[in-house]
């Protein structure tokens, strides 16, 4: 990926990762930690979710990801209303099945956020190649979607580690969230598959980030550790961290600084 980061000091916290990376072959550029949203209690709460964001922003992370059933809207919209939305990038899910629900999950995620487009739009939690043909009107929608200007990038979210291996062969699936961590927990298929499907749609110029990196608090106990695992892989772009304090913010930080500066040149 090339050099990526870059040194600066903000209130004491040395920042190395305001130079963003290239995402897939779209036309976006996110910083390697990606704030994850899915707290409804904090980020429901537009100042809390929203001090949390703007600091991240400051900090030089870019890439904040959400769902339309995360509650995040109130706290993404107020961060927007102070920042350059233009440096943004939002990514965002639904579990939309139709075309109909996916249109209407676009509007209102348009509307509550007040933007007037969406970086990613992904199908949810797609796990089997038969429930991706069983979505294929509501993926024909996000696709019309990005015709009209509405959203930049079609993306698909899986734990399957079958299904990304399949994605490396769908042109229309731009960006894929996909699971990954060191233990191989909550993914469908073993460790050793997950890593060569990753790599693969990687390889086919895919977009790809990271969720539950830490296995939803199961790895918690050394993140440095789990952090190493998944940072030195040379085919994910960003990582995806669930946050909802600004101590958890600037440690993972921290944390990711110091892996950037061992693992990039």
């Amino acid at each position: 990926m090339g050099k990526e980061f870059t040194g600066l000091a903000i209130n004491g916290l040395s920042v190395f990762i305001l130079r963003k990376v290239k995402f897939g072959k779209t036309r976006l550029e996110v910083s390697r930690l990606c704030v994850g949203t899915d707290y409804r209690d904090f980020y429901g709460n537009a100042d809390l979710g929203s001090a949390l964001l703007m600091r991240a922003y400051e900090l030089g992370v870019n890439f904040w990801d959400t769902a339309d059933d995360y509650g995040a809207h109130p706290a993404i919209r107020e961060a927007l209303r102070s920042l350059d939305r233009s440096r943004i990038v939002i990514a965002t899910k639904t579990y939309g099945k139709e075309r109909s629900d996916v249109l209407e999950s676009i509007e209102r995620s348009l509307q509550e956020m007040e933007t007037s487009y969406i970086d990613v739009f992904m199908l949810h939690a797609v796990d089997t190649v038969q429930e991706f043909k069983n979505r294929s009107q509501a993926l024909r929608a996000i696709i019309e979607a990005k015709e009209k200007g509405l959203i930049r990038a079609v993306g698909l979210s899986t734990h399957s580690a079958q299904m990304t291996w399949t994605l490396a062969g769908i042109p229309e699936i731009e960006v894929v969230l996909t699971v990954l961590n060191k233990e191989g927990l909550r993914m469908n298929g073993s460790l050793k598959e997950m890593e060569r499907a990753t790599r693969r749609i990687y390889e086919a110029g895919k977009a790809v980030y990271l969720m539950k990196v830490l296995a939803r608090g199961k790895l918690a106990d050394n993140i440095e550790s789990a952090l190493d695992y998944v940072y030195k892989l040379p085919y994910v772009h960003s990582v995806s961290i669930g946050m909802k304090s600004l101590n958890e913010l600037e440690a993972n930080i921290r944390i990711v600084n110091k892996l950037l500066s061992k693992y990039v040149s």
